[in-house]
């Protein structure tokens, strides 16, 4: 059996973490992405590792086009290839079609649909294999439609419409789900 090779962005806490501890064995190396959450990113490392993982860790916002671009190239040389991505990094934050402001409305489009867009993007020009996968974290709000979070509804709207397309180039040696 290959071993796997998965980036997690937004891996430090709640889903990313839960995706982590249930991907670790002896057979993965993982890059755990983060924004803030050191503390929270070096708990979860020991935990891994424990398991049998190989753990790198890498800081890295996703609102900044540069460092985005720098977490593929990085997880591809720490562990020598890549298989997996799973992009689980959000941001959430309360506005509406009355109240959004720019620097919000351009963060939530960045994070949330840029940063995976470039991610995807990466990984495929950098996979190699026929078994790639490519998991994006989109929340039940792009079928239950509100007037609430409009930001992060219109971002994960946009990721929804990107795994179906990218699902569509990529295939067959790269599932997008």
């Amino acid at each position: 059996m290959e071993t796997k090779k998965i980036v997690i962005t937004g891996g430090a806490n709640r889903i990313g973490r839960s995706i982590a501890l249930e991907l670790a064995n002896y057979d993965t190396q993982i890059v755990i992405h983060y924004s803030k959450s050191f503390a929270a990113a070096k708990k979860l490392k020991v935990e891994l590792e424990n398991l049998g993982s190989i753990v790198h860790l890498l800081k890295a916002d996703l609102n900044n086009l540069k460092k985005t671009q720098e977490i593929i190239p990085y997880a591809y040389k720490k562990m020598k290839g890549l298989n997996c991505l799973v992009n689980n990094a959000s941001v959430f934050e309360n506005d509406n079609l009355i109240n959004f402001s720019d620097k919000s409305f351009l963060k939530h489009i960045n994070i949330n649909l840029k940063a995976p867009a470039i991610l995807i993007r990466d990984f495929a020009k950098n996979y190699k294999g026929t078994e790639g996968n490519i998991i994006n974290i989109i929340d039940q709000r792009v079928e239950k439609l509100t007037p609430f979070f409009f930001s992060y509804t219109l971002s994960k709207s946009g990721l929804a419409t990107l795994t179906k397309t990218s699902a569509m180039k990529l295939a067959p040696n790269i599932r997008v789900n």
